[in-house]
């Protein structure tokens, strides 16, 4: 009987997804009149993944899907006056093979190499990644300073990725692409997502940080983000600015912890408690710290 129902409920969705209207604009001003036209009974779709994982968790689909994958303004990797630009439909195996991703900007190259599997990052998106909230790439993107470039209603908009992140109307908005600016060289970084295992399931915390001092070794530049399974990441702010001025090697790691625990406010789920991932988040960054305490690793800028 299970099986037979298992069978009949794999039929329902399938005839569900065949049964959705598929819309392919090749322009983004038309995608985006489709999406006023329809409204809630229509979604942008890039790859796709996130929507047929949603669907598995019985996600009704809406009547409408409309496809962005012809728009081909939404593809591609370039370098422009030494920011790197990613089109928001660039599949992140593309960003992963990239050369400039692997050798400047390492803690993304870090960060794409964990999202799921081999299959799904074959299909999945930059964007896709970025507008789900809770992507893996966001950390490393929002400690990277990225900025985004989306459409609404009638004009290009550029912000950064925490104000993108924060923006009201999210959902029908469509991110055109993702500029990172050129890191300083050698400063420090570290990516890292911690997880009970590696890539299929939600992470519990994902880390990124990056950090320039200058030459009498106090810091400059530093920016601290987290997320993790079904937490929005976001940057901690008041830690950064704690850090700020303060001299690399000297720093408090006791108090750096406090602040950290404090500070972070991940969501609770089946997996783990906001506790623990709060103490997971704070360890794992003082430890990272005090790794490079006695490296000189960080750039030191006049």
């Amino acid at each position: 009987m299970a099986q037979g129902n298992n069978e009949s409920m794999s039929m329902n969705k399938s005839a569900e997804w065949a049964s959705a209207a598929v819309w392919q604009p090749q322009e983004i001003e038309e995608a985006w009149d489709l999406k006023e036209e329809y409204r809630d009974n229509a979604v942008f779709i890039a790859g796709g993944t996130l929507l047929q994982l949603l669907r598995e968790q019985g996600t009704l689909l809406p009547r409408y899907l409309i496809s962005l994958e012809k728009v081909e303004a939404l593809h591609g990797i370039s370098m422009e006056e030494n920011q790197l630009k990613i089109g928001a439909l660039t599949t992140l195996d593309l960003c992963r093979m990239n050369i400039n991703v692997f050798q400047k900007w390492m803690i993304l190259a870090e960060a794409i190499k964990v999202v799921a599997s081999p299959a799904v990052r074959n299909r999945a998106t930059i964007g896709g990644n970025v507008c789900c909230l809770v992507g893996d790439l966001v950390p490393a993107l929002l400690a990277l300073d990225a900025e985004v470039t989306f459409f609404d209603r009638k004009s290009f908009i550029k912000v950064s990725i925490d104000s993108f992140l924060q923006y009201e109307n999210l959902t029908d908005a469509i991110l055109v692409a993702l500029t990172v600016p050129d890191p300083v060289e050698n400063a420090w970084s570290f990516y890292e997502k911690t997880g009970r295992r590696e890539a299929l399931i939600p992470s519990l915390v994902t880390l990124a940080a990056t950090a320039v001092c200058n030459r009498r070794g106090e810091i400059k530049h530093i920016r601290l983000a987290a997320g993790g399974g079904t937490t929005f990441p976001r940057r901690l702010i008041e830690s950064e600015c704690w850090l700020m001025g303060q001299t690399w090697n000297k720093v408090d790691l006791g108090e750096l912890y406090n602040r950290v625990h404090g500070e972070f406010q991940p969501a609770a789920d089946s997996f783990a408690t906001e506790s623990y991932r709060k103490t997971v988040a704070a360890n794992l960054l003082v430890s990272k710290l005090e790794e490079n305490h006695s490296k000189e690793t960080v750039v030191w800028n006049p």
